[in-house]
Parts: structure tokens; C-alpha cells; sequence
């Protein structure tokens, strides 16, 4: 509200004097400004881009984190970066597995007598 004000009154007053009448900062006022200009991708742009990265994630089961989902998308010729790939997938409630460590459980080769091995009783 304040904002829309200012903008209304640039014209007539300098925006220094305008944003310290309304106690608001000028990088605040000029953000704004950048916020209202910039235009914003739209929606159906958006939803497909979504469907797109849900369908990468599963076509890789659940494993494609969004470095290898933005590799993917950039292959295919979108223009984006990793954090709003990792922002959307975050969205869409997508987390990655992550792959277990193999850990070696038996030790085959050893010196000790074996554990099972009884004399004289029955199994």
C-alpha cells in the first residue's frame, strides 16, 4: 500500500523524499518496483516444468537428486538453475535415497575353530 502510493507520486516528488515520508527504505521501494516489471513465467509453463522433474525423479526411482534432475532438464532444453530445481522438487515433496554403504559382514578367512561345531551332539 505504501508502495503503491510512492509509485503514484514519483513523478511529483523525488522518491528519497517519498520513501522517508512513508518510513520505508528506497532499495525496499526499488525491489518492489523490479518485483511489479519482471515477468513472471507462466503457470502452465510452471505446472509442466513440475509434471516434467516428478517424472524424472520416477523414471529414476526415486534416486535422481536435483544435480542429476537439472542435467536432465538441461539436456532436454530448459534453461534453469539447480536451486530453483531443488526449490521445486522440495515443493513437490521429492527427496532423494540415498544409496547404503555396503558393509562386509562375514570374515571367511580366519583362525578361529568354528563356532557350531560340537563333538558328540546332534543338530
Amino acid at each position: 500500500m505504501k508502495f503503491g502510493f510512492i509509485r503514484q507520486q514519483m513523478k511529483a516528488y523525488p522518491i528519497t523524499v517519498l520513501c522517508a515520508v512513508m518510513e520505508v527504505s528506497r532499495s525496499g521501494f526499488y525491489d518492489y518496483l523490479h518485483r511489479l516489471n519482471t515477468d513472471n513465467p507462466s503457470d502452465e509453463y510452471q505446472n509442466a516444468l513440475r509434471a516434467r522433474i516428478k517424472a524424472i525423479f520416477n523414471e529414476s526411482r526415486g534416486s535422481y537428486g536435483s544435480r542429476r534432475v537439472l542435467k536432465k532438464l538441461q539436456s532436454e532444453g530448459h534453461q534453469l538453475g539447480r536451486y530453483k530445481v531443488r526449490r521445486l522438487m522440495r515443493d513437490l515433496g521429492l527427496r532423494s535415497k540415498r544409496r547404503r554403504r555396503y558393509k562386509v559382514t562375514t570374515d571367511s578367512r580366519h583362525s578361529y575353530p568354528v563356532g557350531c561345531q560340537r563333538i558328540g551332539s546332534k543338530i
